[in-house]
């Protein structure tokens, strides 16, 4: 009898390995970034050294809840991957919304738990200023427990401008100074969701004829083999050469390009103010989030000419 009792303990025992599964334990929340190779930020690098703030919330059974209050993400190549200090799992059956924005040290930003929507409130561009990327994402694990990596695709927030001088005058070109932007709209609030949309509210506020010392000048490069040219300005710009600019319409803020040069021979400078927005039919009256504008100024002997070229500032995504 004593026998007949243990071997049907051991198939009772046996029968329960076999049909039992695996204990999972808690599954952290992961992140995953990809940035278009045409931002400023062009690698891993770049973008661990600006860091990412991490916005999050969560809604389970009516209820929500913040789970990343302006958290700091940075690279760790161990992983591969970004990490953060305390660690937060993904909870069953709830539905989270997330919004991202590079740099970290990027000011005034918050983030409405309910709405999923991220706002940076007050922002003053000027040159040298943040190449401000965002992005977002939703993952909801009602009936698709999905537990993997979250991918943050970054997209830009501004607008990019660059003017290019060429000289074609009979007369060498021996400087160009004071080059900016008049009327040029440069503070607003950005705003996007957890779902993708975005977009600016300017206050109207511009850059006045008189602000020789405001935020942006010296937005001029010379083609490859052209002549050397000594800019007189008071805000070094990006090495690229290229100004950053809050999405705005141009023909409705008339926005005037003020520059000032001399030519070998002249007795002083010539003064030139130009409304962009009025430079032909086929010229740009609104500068997009994400493009870039490339205007080509050639001086000839008695006059400027324009010539705009759009380019798309959104590249592929490639992996960070």
């Amino acid at each position: 009898m004593r026998k007949v009792l243990i071997i049907v303990l051991m198939i009772l025992v046996l029968s329960g390995c076999n049909d039992s599964k695996p204990i999972e334990g808690p599954r952290k929340i992961g992140f995953a970034s990809q940035v278009d190779n045409r931002s400023f930020i062009t690698g891993i690098e770049d973008l661990q050294k600006e860091e990412l703030k991490l916005y999050g919330a969560y809604t389970l059974d009516g209820g929500t809840a913040r789970v990343f209050d302006a958290e700091r993400l940075y690279y760790d190549a161990t992983l591969p991957g970004w990490d953060y200090a305390i660690p937060q799992y993904w909870i069953m059956n709830a539905s989270y919304r997330f919004c991202a924005v590079s740099p970290y040290s990027l000011p005034r930003t918050s983030f409405d738990d309910e709405s999923g929507v991220c706002t940076i409130d007050d922002y003053i561009g000027y040159t040298g200023g943040h190449d401000i990327l965002y992005a977002s994402a939703e993952r909801d694990l009602k009936d698709n427990e999905d537990y993997s990596t979250v991918p943050l695709h970054f997209r830009h927030a501004c607008a990019c401008v660059q003017f290019n001088l060429i000289n074609a005058s009979s007369q060498v070109l021996k400087d160009v100074r004071n080059i900016r932007l008049v009327g040029l709209q440069n503070r607003g609030d950005f705003t996007f969701d957890s779902k993708g949309s975005a977009g600016w509210e300017l206050d109207g506020t511009t850059i006045g004829d008189s602000d020789y010392e405001q935020p942006f000048g010296g937005i001029c490069t010379l083609p490859s083999g052209g002549l050397p040219v000594n800019l007189n300005v008071k805000y070094p710009l990006y090495n690229e050469q290229v100004l950053l600019v809050l999405p705005q319409t141009v023909y409705k803020t008339a926005t005037t390009l003020h520059l000032e040069y001399i030519k070998e021979g002249d007795a002083e400078y010539a003064i030139r103010n130009i409304e962009l927005g009025l430079l032909g039919a086929t010229t740009p009256t609104e500068w997009k989030a994400g493009e870039k504008y490339e205007y080509n100024l050639t001086i000839t002997d008695n006059t400027i000419t324009f010539e705009v070229i759009v380019v798309d500032w959104i590249d592929n995504f490639v992996d960070l």
